[in-house]
């Protein structure tokens, strides 16, 4: 299915053009042994980011519908799923998992619990030496809040002086942050007028990753979307991120999935009734 008469962009030259390492696999359909050295190849760069290209056939396999909408927008149908099992060469009945296939993924399972018996060895032993990290990282990976975190909430009443609302969410973030450590976030650009920014913690950089202000970019979607990496790559992990209420129009759909997904990203948001930014 070809898709030149509505977009013609090289994607695989603009990554380049930013400097990223690029392969492609020409033939994503049966070429298993180009996927698998792509991914050698990808592993192997560890000054860039890798981006592997794959050119595949939709709907491969279909004797009558490969590489056609007719694959994309419907169902195969009954007969189609016939015929593109006969095609492919696979005599199976429906949901029957071949002995071979079997046999060949039950093999991963003592290397997989002799992998997680090493792990909870050294663990173990890393408990015994650093007891108060050990316990740290536990929380972190099971999401535990720290007992009495909300004690460190800083206390208005009605007497409180008056301020900015964003100053105030800023000095919640930097009470929470000094008790939770996996609190972490950033804004797109706008850290010093969103009032975001950890004042204990410096920029999060490959040679720190103990700090915990993280440098997103003027880019809302990309933002949103490491968010929810971030959070759903551990539940005690806490990712916030905050921009300008009207530019959440660019970051919808990672919004979105934060919803969905349930991950927990805290949007921090100013100026909600005033666009004169744009």
């Amino acid at each position: 299915m070809e898709t030149e008469i509505a977009f013609t962009e090289d994607v695989r030259a603009r990554f380049e053009a930013l400097g990223w390492h690029t392969i492609w696999v020409k033939n994503g359909n049966t070429g298993y042994d180009e996927i698998r050295a792509a991914i050698k190849e990808a592993k192997a760069v560890t000054d860039k980011p890798t981006l592997i290209k794959v050119t595949t056939t939709i709907g491969f396999g279909s004797p009558n519908k490969a590489n056609s909408y007719r694959v994309h927008g419907s169902a195969l149908g009954t007969k189609e799923v016939e015929a593109t099992r006969e095609n492919l060469g696979w005599p199976y009945e429906a949901f029957f998992v071949p002995e071979d296939v079997k046999s060949h993924w039950s093999r991963h399972v003592p290397q997989g619990a002799a992998f997680e018996a090493d792990w909870n060895a050294k663990f173990a032993e890393y408990e015994k030496k650093y007891p108060e990290d050990a316990a740290t990282l536990k929380s972190i990976v099971s999401g535990e809040l720290p007992t009495g975190w909300a004690d460190a909430l800083p206390k208005y009443t009605p007497e409180s002086p008056a301020d900015a609302t964003r100053n105030l969410s800023q000095q919640c973030l930097n009470a929470l942050a000094k008790v939770v450590p996996g609190l972490l976030g950033g804004s797109a650009d706008l850290a010093s007028s969103n009032m975001t920014l950890l004042k204990m913690f410096s920029d999060f950089q490959m040679d720190m990753p103990e700090e915990r202000n993280v440098q997103l970019g003027v880019r809302e979607h990309g933002m949103g979307a490491i968010c929810n990496g971030i959070a759903l790559h551990s539940p005690g992990l806490i990712p916030y991120c905050a921009t300008f209420f009207v530019f959440t129009g660019y970051m919808r759909a990672a919004m979105k999935i934060s919803a969905l997904c349930e991950a927990g990203v805290i949007y921090v948001m100013k100026r909600w009734s005033n666009p004169s930014a744009h």
